[in-house]
């Protein structure tokens, strides 16, 4: 009898060819891959669902609320009720991301370090970045990236290439605006 270790990252049988094998896994089921544009794509997705979430619940706490002495337990509320998607977005992004491991071949825990600060700039990094396996791993098989996905991720790059261009540009042109301002107003 064999003993088998309950701690063990999962294992598929890679001895059979891989020709023709594929992940069909639902995207949302840990056990599945992922390559880097179907991560982005459903980062992306997650990411505006998340927006439409948080923004839909402070604009039904400004209609509720016209006048905040009127109710004093509303802000409390509005506060767990911003609070539960964010508990969901940060279990659905770990998910994403033990799928993405396993894409590298590498265990799901290690999306725990996308909890940690500045691990998990270096985590994403990897998963943005690091090419997963062409074929079976201990994982499974891979998981094909449906057209949406593509088209998906792909903006999900743009979007950041234009954040982080966008970013340099207004780090850089920040203190000449502000001394513009200065000078303008006579200090």
């Amino acid at each position: 009898m064999e003993q088998s270790n309950p701690y063990s990252s999962p294992r598929s049988d890679v001895s059979r060819p891989a020709a023709g094998l594929v992940d069909t896994t639902n995207p949302f089921d840990p056990k599945g891959r992922f390559t880097r544009l179907s991560w982005l794509a459903w980062n992306l997705v997650l990411g505006v669902l998340m927006m439409i979430a948080v923004f839909g619940l402070m604009g039904l706490g400004v209609v509720a609320m016209p006048e905040p002495e009127a109710n004093e337990a509303l802000p409390l509320f509005m506060g767990i009720g911003l609070l539960i998607p964010q508990i969901l977005f940060l279990v659905v992004y770990l998910l994403l991301a033990i799928r993405r491991f396993h894409d590298l071949n590498a265990a799901g825990w290690w999306s725990i370090l996308l909890i940690v600060p500045l691990a998990n700039l270096v985590a994403v990094l990897v998963l943005a970045f690091k090419r997963g396996d062409a074929t079976a791993n201990r994982f499974g098989p891979p998981r094909p990236t449906p057209s949406w996905e593509r088209v998906v991720g792909i903006i999900s790059i743009v979007f950041m290439v234009v954040g982080l261009v966008g970013g340099i540009i207004a780090a850089i042109a920040m203190p000449a605006l502000m001394e513009y301002q200065s000078a303008a107003m006579g200090h």
